[in-house]
């Protein structure tokens, strides 16, 4: 049968392969994990997968983002709570769990460290906290948190090593008045200044004089009552929206100081539900303008 060229090229070309598909099969050839692909829902997918090695983060994030899918720590939103984009749900596997002691009342932590683990290594801070979580999650959910403004010290929270939506890694934590190392880093040479400039908001000065703080973003971790100014501690609570965590440096704490259920007055509470989504969205917009992660209306509160 005689088949003249131009036909012969059309048909040696391969069918285009939908994003989907495409990006499902690219994320588990990098990871060389198994994949679960979850069932279509209004025209968004999502699909399931458990991070072995901290060295696949990178090519994790950047799959998710050359195919607009939302980069999800497991526990902090469903494909439910998701807008208008698929997902990923990133589960924490087995090798990413464990401690190493840093003399003797700090670890070292894996971000799939349980928290029983803490727990039975006589970590008192986390006596109140679901033994099930992991670092990450517990690090990303706020009501395991200190809730009362300028008290985030009480978590233990020393350091956090941070992969952020660009792909930039830094190590965040103390920042004394006349320690200018953070802003050589070239991920925090923008967001330190905007985040401390962030503080000079009338605003956010009538948060921290609140009885409970009532914003997602821990912006009082840079004017504490107790301890130290500690950019690490801007992430408790953060819902997994602003950062991905690869590590933690966790101090002993001798009891739990954690207080959880303070209230706001009704006055408070009205003006918090007025400013919280500009200023929440402030700060998303800082760390994370494209919505690699998730947004502070999509995860699970």
């Amino acid at each position: 049968m005689h088949v003249n060229r131009r036909r012969f090229l059309t048909l040696s070309k391969r069918p285009q392969e939908e994003p989907w598909p495409a990006f499902c099969r690219r994320v588990q050839r990098a990871l060389e994990g198994a994949l679960t692909d979850e069932q279509e829902t209004d025209g968004y997918y999502c699909a399931r997968i458990v991070l072995q090695d901290l060295g696949d983060l990178p090519s994790l994030r950047q799959l998710c983002q050359e195919y607009d899918v939302a980069m999800v720590l497991e526990g902090t939103a469903t494909a439910a709570t998701i807008i208008g984009r698929s997902s990923l749900i990133v589960g924490a596997g087995s090798r990413l769990s464990g401690t190493e002691a840093l003399g003797e009342h700090a670890s070292l932590a894996l971000p799939g460290t349980r928290v029983a683990d803490m727990q039975a290594l006589g970590y008192e801070q986390f006596s109140h906290v679901p033994p099930e979580l992991t670092l990450a999650q517990w690090l990303a959910m706020p009501q395991w948190h200190d809730c009362r403004p300028g008290c985030t010290a009480n978590s233990g929270l020393e350091r956090v090593h941070a992969l952020f939506a660009d792909g930039q890694t830094a190590v965040l934590g103390g920042f004394g008045v006349n320690d200018e190392s953070p802003l050589r880093l070239p991920a925090l040479q923008r967001l330190i200044p905007a985040l401390f400039e962030q503080l000079s908001d009338p605003d956010i000065a009538r948060c921290t004089q609140m009885s409970r703080w009532p914003l997602a973003y821990r912006l009082d971790a840079l004017k504490p009552r107790l301890g130290d100014i500690n950019l690490a501690q801007l992430f408790l609570g953060h819902g997994g929206t602003l950062i991905w965590c690869q590590e933690l440096v966790i101090r002993r704490m001798r009891h739990n100081a954690i207080v959880t259920d303070a209230s706001l007055s009704d006055a408070d509470r009205i003006f918090a539900a007025g400013v919280q989504h500009h200023i929440e969205g402030n700060i998303k917009a800082l760390f994370d303008p494209g919505g690699l992660f998730v947004y502070p209306d999509e995860w699970l509160r």
